[in-house]
């Protein structure tokens, strides 16, 4: 059974005891409130009739004008509000007790009876009949236990096809209503699963569009939200697979070009030759590996060895390493490192550290300058690189840390730079529970700001 039948059965169900419980609680209280309304009425009746009798006996002195025309207590009984009684009386027909209400009897003060049926040994109601402080008879009725069969029949009858038409009604708004609520809440559901099936064959541009704000609309948007991503996902690796077929078509081209010129004798087979060949090697040998590592980066596969170091020991290292590049390109160096423990990877830092400044030296103009800054920033420490020109246009900034990205302007293959170094570096500081971010440098280029955790 599928979810809209489902939901279909359960609010016709629900519908269904709502009405039926409703309406046996309206048919128990309203038959109990109209029993009691009417004993109310009858007592007042026979209460009423008790005080024409009382005004009766005192003109006439006895009851033998009541027991000479037994018919006029019914009349006196009707003018008191029993409209039953009038009926019966207007029926005509040979009935012995037409002439007096069937259910009253006049009882002596010593509660005889002197008119009317027998009272009975139960269930039994009796009102006096007073002239003055004396009373001179008695009322007696049976309880409404006895005397309401007809009425009540009759009610309870026109009281069970009322609810019974009403039944059907409700019968019918419950089946419209929960075929439309049923359809109504599944609509959604529907289209997404529509939605999920486009997905799944790789429509990942297909959206959704609702202007619901309840849950089933906050799922829309999560759906739209992954096909959002599958379709950015879908296209960075597209583009991902078309940078590394064109970082490593433009080595292997140069390295067969070179081959072949060798081959035809156009160009000799000398130390220069091979050196060239060699440099070209090395030069895909380090895409190679940068690509290794990023994969590996990407998938949190690459293995990290955390143990406490000093951060400013590590700079050092890194600056005296490249200082001799920067001094051969006329690139001024400064440095401010003041101790920073830290707790990391001594490896995987000092590969970040060495991306960062081989980027500073590929990029940085001859005679430019590259500062290294180390400061406490709270419980974090902020490493601060900075170079001169070129600088970075504005919606370069935040591509820098994509996957083999370089900004064409003044970024060339001739460097050696395929783009994943700062990519690297940003996966190395990820790990290390830090940031790593790119904005323009008061020298003129770029400046890359790392924040790192201190040491507990």
């Amino acid at each position: 059974m599928g979810i809209r039948n489902k939901l279909f059965v359960t609010f016709l169900a629900t519908f269904l005891v709502l009405i039926l419980a409703a309406g046996g609680f309206f048919f128990f209280a309203f038959e109990q409130s109209l029993s009691k309304y009417i004993d109310e009425r009858q007592q007042a009746q026979v209460e009423r009739l008790a005080e024409h009798l009382g005004v009766l006996y005192g003109q006439r002195g006895s009851w033998r004008f009541l027991l000479e025309e037994p018919r006029l207590l019914a009349r006196l009984y009707w003018l008191a509000g029993d409209r039953e009684a009038r009926l019966e009386r207007d029926g005509g027909g040979p009935r012995r007790d037409r002439d007096a209400p069937h259910h009253l009897t006049l009882l002596s003060p010593d509660k005889r009876p002197l008119l009317g049926p027998p009272p009975p040994s139960r269930l039994s109601e009796q009102v006096p009949i007073r002239v003055g402080d004396a009373v001179v008879g008695w009322l007696a009725y049976p309880d409404q236990e006895a005397i309401r069969d007809k009425l009540d029949r009759r009610f309870q009858e026109r009281l069970l096809r009322f609810m019974s038409t009403m039944a059907l009604v409700g019968l019918g708004l419950s089946l419209l209503v929960s075929w439309l609520l049923a359809r109504h809440l599944v609509a959604p559901v529907t289209a997404l699963t529509r939605h999920t099936r486009r997905l799944r064959e790789g429509e990942y541009e297909a959206r959704l569009t609702s202007p619901r704000r309840d849950e089933i609309g906050q799922l829309i948007r999560h759906v739209n939200g992954l096909g959002e991503r599958l379709d950015q996902g879908r296209r960075a690796r597209q583009r991902w697979f078309s940078d590394i077929a064109h970082e490593l078509r433009t080595p292997l081209s140069v390295l067969q070009g070179e081959l072949e010129a060798m081959v035809d004798g156009v160009r000799p087979l000398n130390q220069d030759g091979i050196a060239a060949l060699e440099a070209q090697v090395r030069q895909l040998t380090h895409l190679v590996n940068d690509l290794h590592d990023l994969a590996l980066a990407d998938a949190g596969n690459l293995r990290y060895h955390f143990r406490p170091l000093d951060l400013d020991s590590l700079c050092e290292d890194a600056v005296d390493a490249v200082r001799p590049a920067l001094e051969r390109r006329r690139v001024t160096l400064e440095a401010s490192l003041p101790p920073a423990p830290i707790s990391g990877d001594p490896v995987r830092l000092r590969q970040l550290l060495d991306n960062l400044l081989q980027n500073s030296l590929k990029y940085t103009d001859e005679g430019g300058r590259v500062r290294l800054t180390l400061e406490a920033d709270g419980d974090q420490w902020r490493l601060t690189l900075d170079d001169s020109a070129p600088g970075v246009p504005d919606d370069a900034l935040p591509r820098l840390f994509d996957h083999l990205y370089r900004v064409e302007s003044s970024r060339n293959r001739n460097t050696g730079g395929a783009g994943l170094g700062l990519a690297i570096g940003q996966r190395i500081v990820e790990a290390h529970g830090g940031t790593m971010s790119a904005a323009h440098s008061p020298l003129g280029g770029l400046r890359i700001t790392v924040r790192l955790p201190g040491s507990a």
